[in-house]
């Protein structure tokens, strides 16, 4: 797929209560994990914006379009409503930045089985899904646009409402680790799973 038919978005929106700080501005390995998330969508895409509604001047350090929730305080959907609204691009890679373990591979995988889908997802671990490390079709804007004027904040809920695909992971994907969706939300998230954490 051409790079220039996909946008990647960033999430580095949200409280991070249970962090205490910024989580995308939180070093992971010596680096922000924005930063993480930045190195892994940009060969991807043939632009990347960050979502964030605070400490964007730190955000915009990395060169890219930072672009603050139209609606506020709605969860993860708030970032995906703005992003998704003024995407140019048929397709577009989401990532929460909070998820250090993804890898291109990943969503080059994604963005081969889209096909005719509004959205994929990766689904592990016995059900697990991911809504937030996906690809989604712009189009699916009419339909978040929908849920949110409902009040409905799920995005399991949209996502029943769309065409979407569940993928699999499992060990036999060449880019499939164990960590793979390992989320950082704490403190001791992020020394236990650094390089050399306990």
């Amino acid at each position: 797929m051409d790079i220039f038919d996909v946008t990647g978005i960033i999430l580095a929106g949200g409280k991070s209560s249970r962090l205490g700080e910024e989580k995308g501005l939180a070093l992971f390995n010596g680096r922000p994990l924005v930063e993480h998330a930045i190195n892994i969508v940009k060969p991807l895409c043939g632009k990347l914006v960050i979502s964030a509604n605070d400490y964007q001047q730190e955000y915009a350090k990395y060169g890219f379009e930072v672009v603050e929730d139209q609606i506020k305080d709605i969860g993860p959907m708030g970032g995906l409503y703005t992003c998704l609204k003024q995407s140019k691009t048929r397709y577009n890679i989401v990532l929460s930045c909070d998820t250090p373990f993804v890898n291109a591979g990943l969503f080059e995988y994604l963005l081969d089985v889209i096909e005719n889908f509004q959205a994929v997802i990766p689904v592990h671990d016995n059900g697990l899904i991911e809504p937030l490390c996906a690809v989604y079709a712009t189009n699916t804007i009419w339909s978040l646009q929908l849920t949110i004027e409902k009040r409905n904040y799920k995005l399991m809920d949209f996502l029943n409402e769309i065409n979407h695909k569940k993928v699999e992971m499992h060990n036999n994907l060449p880019f499939y680790s164990e960590e793979l969706f390992v989320n950082i939300n704490t403190k001791s998230d992020l020394k236990s799973h650094s390089a050399g954490g306990e």
